[in-house]
């Protein structure tokens, strides 16, 4: 029987195709934290216009559903830009355990 643990059926819900792109060519991935309704409309109007003052496209990587907690993704090109979104909305930069590196 195949082994099915890495299936797409397996995969937090909200992963796209777009989302795993985003974090493979932009590799300074923002993770915050946010409560199982989502970013209230504030909070995401600042992350809009944090975008928008720096001239930085706005990239989302994927979704991270668990039982306990909520994680959406922002990438960025630039580790100095991943740093200051982390400064001004608070969350962790993603490091994802890469082979080779």
């Amino acid at each position: 029987m195949p082994d099915l643990s890495n299936s797409a059926s397996n995969m937090p819900r909200g992963s796209s195709y777009k989302s795993v792109r985003n974090e493979t060519k932009y590799p300074y991935i923002a993770e915050l934290p946010v409560s199982v309704r989502g970013l209230d409309v504030e909070l995401s109007r600042r992350i809009f216009q944090f975008h928008k003052t720096r001239h930085v496209q706005l990239r989302h990587g994927r979704t991270i559903l668990t039982e306990r907690q909520h994680y959406y993704r922002w990438c960025f090109s630039d580790l100095q830009m991943a740093h200051e979104f982390i400064e001004q909305f608070g969350g962790s930069l993603y490091e994802p355990n890469r082979k080779g590196s």
